[in-house]
Order: C-alpha cells, then structure tokens, then sequence
C-alpha cells in the first residue's frame, strides 16, 4: 500500500472512471450520487439533471467529496474534496467533453447534443482543495 504521486494521480484521473460524488442534504446526512467526471487544472466538473438532489444540496452547501475507486486489482483510489458550485452560463462545451470522455468521440457529441436539447443539464464546477490517492502495490 502506497500514496500516489501527483504523476500517477493526473494520470488515474485522465481514465473514465465512474466517480461518487457526496453532498450533503438538508438533514446534514451524505447523499452519495455515481457520476461522470471531468478533472481539468484543479477543478473537477460533473454533469447532472437540473433537477437532481446533489445539484439542490450544492446549491445549499458547496462542501463536496468526490471519489474515485478501482473495484479490481489492482486496487487504487482518489479523492478530491473541494468547494462546489453549480456553474453559469453556457455549459454545452463541459457537457460534452464530459459525454465524449465515457461514450467516445462520435457517441458522445451525439449524447450531449440529445442532454441539451432537452434543456435539463447543470455543471457542478469543484474547486479541489485537497486531494488524496492510494494504489495497492500488489
């Protein structure tokens, strides 16, 4: 078991891996959500429905977690925890560099294309304030 190098956390991050964003309810409880993630020069960003319970929590607290995890061997993790906030303006250049990241060049412009002319698409811009990666060394 190991800490991650910067390199090897860049390098972790640049991979579509499904990530679990935690916000936090009303309540004070954690609401765990799996998403689609993109992580650029200190910020991640993470598409979701307007209408989606983390982009409401967001909006009434911007601490957020977002984790990172292999479910294989070898085992490996990243978590970016951070300030958060749900972005303005025009987002159809994120959501589909989003969408191309997971479903590929053509796939993806297509899927993005289809989540915004449907109108119901927000961005959760995070600024990173710490982040921490472990890789088992098996």
């Amino acid at each position: 078991m190991a800490d991650m190098t910067q390199q090897e956390i860049a390098g972790y991050l640049a991979e579509a891996h499904v990530g679990h964003l935690v916000t936090i309810r009303p309540n004070g409880r954690p609401q765990v959500a799996p998403v689609w993630f993109l992580e650029d020069d200190g910020q991640a960003y993470v598409m979701a429905d307007a209408n989606a319970m983390k982009v409401r929590n967001v909006s009434r607290n911007p601490a957020v977690t977002l984790s990172i995890a292999t479910d294989q061997r070898p085992l490996k993790y990243v978590v970016l925890n951070g300030n958060a906030q749900v972005a303005e303006g025009d987002i159809t250049n994120m959501v589909e560099r989003i969408c191309v990241r997971y479903d590929g060049p053509v796939r993806g412009v297509e899927y993005a294309k289809e989540l915004l002319a449907e109108m119901r698409m927000k961005v959760i811009e995070i600024q990173v304030t710490r982040v921490v990666g472990w890789k088992d060394e098996d």
